[in-house]
């Protein structure tokens, strides 16, 4: 490890506003309003220094010094050694800033007409930010400075020279999308696409085409290094971009028009929370699994949704190598350390640590009876607000904890959730024939530019749906989910259109509830905490957790030692799922420590008698014949034993047990093992023992 000086620079590199593209596509530097904002743009970035701090690098490949500067309050650390190792190798540092960069894409608030500026000045904070960190000659292809529409994508490039290379920027919009939500969820059947997600596919060949544009737009030849990055939307989008460049270089394709010299080991790909938009089924590109994208990094929370959509049932997921945000489950015995060293950065970048939720999410439920006449109470009680809504659960007075279930957190909730919609909903071609169009135009409807609705008005709207749909399945109840949807509509709105359009998904929200209602009212309540996991504000600090320059610099301002925070390799979990016990026991490999217990008697309910942190268990009963949910961490070997109780003179035990893999290292997303073993039940002897040896070694 060699230590590092962070050193001051005290030149912000301007952008030569002349330069016109060579396809006449119009770019935030042609724009009346470009030469306005300039002033006010680089009066935002300070440059400053953090004194003579000593930082060990974590890349092997560093040589030079850090610079530091301050731009729109953030910190921000920026080395060429940063591009002198191969893409391959992850770089902590490139990796925070990637995301900050990411952050910086992303216009700050919506538009106040249709006919507004406002279009002109989304790519400002971006351009903002390549000034302060020396790159020039910004530009941005026309989705960027437009009013957006189904299939658009805002890309903005700018370039530095390092040593013989020039180093392209390549920001993808990661927010402010309004009318490209709609693209979201057009999955598309394949055909037009190699299988990969159709709305992200294209907007990656986008991405590349308008690359090619930069690069001869600004004559750039010889050797050059692409830098990537984009959040959510954008962080699909860029992961695809990545992963079809990475095959043009494989197959020795030209890439770009002019004379210029692209590797794989120089293409930098960083992602944020990025949707799954590649396939396994796909056959013009190696698969996702392949070495071939070692080039390409995603950061992803495992509490978050929108990573695990679109659905891997489908054979979604990402090119290159996941790297998870740690939580309780994963790493139970780091973790209150991790949120600490986590918490204290958030802090520092001016929010209160009393504003982080996301970690708050708990299982409620209610015997299924009752679940209707409760549910819809606490529908009523959403306007009034979470507060008092969260009130009344802790006292019991609308639901209560569920018992049935130890230590499931948002990510276990999500995936059974998503499961069982996939389930419901069948293949990837009832989907598009039956769904895609209708949610598509029901989003093109929610955000319509100035008529968009804001995110808390969004995640308000998603819990509501999920809470209202719930009830109104049950009959003699009416159906909250339209007035939901009614509320939210802007005035001039065919509103009877826009509910047949969604109607269809909310009939399987509501074939859902019957399968997971304690899953689902969970999600449906605790929605603004999940998609808080969704938030690039906390993923910026989550990434100065673990990157040794910002833990440093903030021991040294405030005297302390904090540790920093590893990024985790894997979020892979095994699942056995039994039916017909009432006993089960799950022990380590040699079978002394017990991890967990679910236990009962003839005739009676089981109970969790213990469930230890990293594993989460949860049953059902249906009389004494019941049903159990383990979920456990994979790399380790345990024996799982059943003791069965039953009305019946004999009866089997039968389980499933897979391997479900959450990142794209693996050639397959499962691992199946289904069987059962009998057990002969007499009245008047012991139970009957038997063992399930679980092997989760990948």
């Amino acid at each position: 490890m060699k230590n590092t000086n962070i050193t001051t620079n005290n030149t912000v590199n301007k952008t030569n506003t002349n330069t016109t593209n060579s396809k006449g596509v119009k770019t935030m530097k042609k724009t009346s309003i470009f030469k306005k904002i300039i002033a006010g743009v680089l009066s935002a970035i300070t440059v400053f220094s953090v004194g003579a701090i000593a930082l060990t690098s974590a890349s092997a490949a560093e040589t030079g010094t850090v610079e530091s500067v301050k731009y729109k309050g953030n910190t921000i650390y920026y080395s060429d050694d940063y591009f002198r190792h191969s893409s391959t190798e992850y770089d902590e540092h490139l990796a925070t800033l990637s995301c900050i960069m990411t952050n910086f894409s992303v216009p700050l608030d919506n538009p106040s007409s249709l006919d507004s500026d406002w279009y002109l000045k989304q790519p400002e904070r971006l351009y903002g930010f390549f000034g302060s960190i020396g790159f020039k000659d910004f530009e941005t292809n026309d989705d960027y400075v437009s009013r957006s529409r189904f299939d658009s994508i805002g890309v903005g490039c700018a370039n530095r020279q390092v040593d013989d290379y020039t180093v392209i920027g390549v920001g993808i919009r990661s927010g402010g999308y309004f009318r490209e939500w709609s693209n979201n969820v057009y999955l598309g059947d394949g055909t037009k696409s190699d299988y990969m997600h159709e709305g992200w596919y294209n907007a990656a060949n986008k991405t590349i085409d308008y690359i090619n544009e930069y690069i001869s737009a600004n004559r750039i030849t010889g050797k050059i290094k692409v830098w990537i990055a984009g959040f959510s939307r954008g962080g699909a989008t860029a992961n695809l971009a990545a992963g079809l460049l990475d095959n043009r270089i494989l197959n020795d394709e030209e890439i770009f028009s002019n004379d210029v010299t692209l590797t794989r080991d120089d293409l930098y790909a960083y992602t944020f929370e990025a949707p799954q938009g590649a396939n396994y089924n796909s056959e013009t590109v190696e698969k996702p699994g392949s070495e071939l994208y070692n080039n390409i990094y995603n950061v992803v929370n495992p509490n978050d949704l929108v990573p695990k959509v679109a659905m891997s049932e489908y054979g979604f997921t990402r090119f290159g190598i996941d790297k998870f945000i740690t939580t309780e489950f994963f790493d139970p015995d780091n973790f209150a350390d991790n949120r600490d060293v986590f918490l204290n950065l958030y802090e520092e970048n001016g929010t209160p640590r009393s504003e982080y939720k996301a970690d708050d999410f708990k299982m409620y439920g209610t015997p299924l009876k009752k679940m209707a006449p409760l549910v819809a109470e606490l529908v009523a009680c959403l306007p009034a607000g979470v507060a008092e809504v969260v009130s009344q659960i802790k006292d019991g007075t609308i639901l209560v904890k569920d018992d049935t279930k130890a230590n499931y957190d948002a990510n276990i909730a999500t995936y059974l959730l998503l499961e069982e919609m996939t389930k419901n909903i069948g293949s990837r071609s009832d989907y598009c024939s039956k769904y895609q169009q209708g949610v598509s135009n029901f989003l093109l409807t929610l955000m319509n530019d100035v008529d968009a609705l804001k995110k808390d008005e969004l995640e308000y709207l998603a819990g509501k749906l999920l809470l209202s749909e719930a009830v109104s399945s049950v009959p003699g109840f009416g159906d909250l989910a339209e007035d939901a949807i009614r509320d939210v509509l802007p005035a001039d709105t065919n509103a009877n259109e826009v509910i047949d359009s969604i109607g269809p998904l909310l009939d399987v929200v509501g074939d859902v509830y019957w399968e997971r209602p304690n899953e689902l009212i969970s999600v449906g309540l605790y929605v603004k905490e999940i998609f808080q996991n969704h938030d690039n504000g906390i993923n910026i600090a989550h990434l100065e957790a673990q990157d040794s320059y910002y833990v440093a610099n903030y021991n040294n301002n405030h005297g302390i030692l904090m540790p920093k925070v590893e990024l985790r390799d894997s979020a892979d979990f095994g699942r056995v799922t039994c039916k017909d016990y009432n006993d089960i026991g799950l022990y380590n490999e040699n079978g002394k420590i017990n991890l967990v217990s679910v236990k009962g008697a003839k005739g009676v309910k089981s109970e969790v008698k213990k469930c230890t942190k990293g594993f989460a268990v949860g049953y059902y009963s249906y009389a004494t014949e019941e049903g159990l949910e383990l979920f456990v961490p994979v790399n380790r070997k345990y024996i799982l034993n059943m003791m069965s109780y039953s009305i019946k003179p004999k009866h089997t035990v039968s389980y499933s047990a897979f391997y479900q893999s959450v990142s794209p290292n693996s050639d397959c997303r499962f691992r199946d093992g289904r069987g059962n073993f009998s057990d002969w039940y007499f009245m008047n002897s012991d139970f009957l023992q038997r063992g399930l040896n679980m092997n989760y070694y990948k």
